[in-house]
């Protein structure tokens, strides 16, 4: 794939109960019954304390100690990995790419759009045609395509965006050996700056 970039544009602008029994002592005598008395007044027995129940507590139960929870340390950045622009897909991120003496890319470092990266693939798609129209007549079509997408992507047109954007579009030798026809548009801060996320919405 070949890249081209169109960098000519102005810059705009979360109880116990206990229970008490007493006890009855019953004597019999020739003389007939006798009259009950209370354990206390029995000849030769003692008083015993009654038993007391333990005081309740008056204060507050204390509250259960809850263990520490941990917090899973977040994982580290994987870093690039590098990838064929055959392989490239929509929402790819690109820390970078260089450009081969023939002005042809065959691999580029992928990493997770939350890590910072300079390029995001905002589009992925097709040319039409069966012969090779010209490199000329190839970019003219994918700038086309880039330019529409771009405003659907980001929320603004190219020319008010302060964003700009490139393009990966297939070699003569792709789309006549291989059929490649896919093109790739990529968007990125003015200056190749390094972003973390996704450029989507950015409107701006």
């Amino acid at each position: 794939m070949t890249v081209e970039s169109d960098a000519c544009r102005s810059i705009l602008g979360r109880t116990a109960l206990g229970l008490l029994a007493v006890g009855v002592a019953l004597a019999l005598s020739a003389c007939g019954p006798v009259p009950l008395l209370p354990p206390a007044l029995s000849a030769g027995e003692t008083d015993e304390p009654e038993p007391v129940d333990p005081p309740e507590p008056t204060g507050p139960e204390p509250r259960p100690t809850s263990e520490p929870t941990h917090t899973p340390e977040p994982p580290e950045p994987s870093g690039p990995e590098s990838v064929s622009v055959f392989d490239l897909e929509e929402g790819d991120c690109i820390t970078d790419y260089t450009i081969a003496g023939d002005e042809s890319i065959s691999e580029v470092p992928v990493v997770d759009c939350a890590e910072p990266h300079i390029y995001e693939i905002y589009y992925a798609g097709d040319l039409d045609g069966d012969e090779y129209p010209g490199e000329e007549e190839v970019v003219e079509m994918t700038s086309e395509r880039c330019e529409e997408e771009f405003a659907e992507f980001v929320g603004v047109p190219s020319e008010r965006s302060e964003l700009d954007h490139s393009w990966l579009f297939p070699t003569e030798d792709g789309w006549n050996g291989d059929d490649d026809r896919e093109i790739l548009c990529l968007v990125h801060e003015r200056g190749d700056g390094q972003v973390s996320g996704s450029l989507e919405g950015a409107h701006r």
